[in-house]
């Protein structure tokens, strides 16, 4: 067992915020929720099924058809459940590549960050700790010293 000094030493630090690099997307704030246990959500409008894809328009005007990887159940509140659709996105976080993770699609046109990160992602991708006062520093070589 690893002592608990160790344990925060070997641990990537990412702030609340960081840039997720989307492939056919480009760089976008993302907010790492980790009271959220669901998919990741990123803001699609204008979602359209067409037969086995999904046609959406990001927050920066792209238009992406991406190949439906399935649908999840949402409680968005006060026992209402919408139905999303998931796709997947490569990525990179900082110096971090990521392929095929899935990411469900609703409007987050109102939202302040159009990319919400779920805590699994953050639990069995990311690997690390969020420092919420720091917003990104996925780009820096941090060292820390306790």
């Amino acid at each position: 067992m690893k002592k608990f000094k160790q344990f925060f030493i070997e641990k990537q630090v990412l702030g609340l915020v960081e840039f997720f690099d989307l492939d056919g997307v480009g760089k976008v704030p993302a907010k790492l929720d980790s009271g959220n246990g669901a998919h990741n959500v990123i803001n699609g409008q204008d979602i359209q099924l067409q037969g086995n894809k999904v046609f959406f328009r990001t927050e920066n005007g792209k238009t992406l058809l991406k190949d439906k990887k399935g649908e999840i159940d949402i409680n968005i509140g006060e026992g209402v459940i919408k139905p999303r659709h998931v796709v997947e996105f490569d990525f990179r976080i900082g110096k971090k590549e990521f392929k095929g993770i899935p990411f469900s699609i609703a409007d987050r046109s109102t939202n302040l960050y159009k990319i919400l990160v779920g805590k699994n992602f953050i639990e069995n991708h990311l690997d690390a700790l969020i420092d919420v006062s720091q917003e990104n520093i996925a780009d820096e070589d941090l060292e820390a010293e306790y």
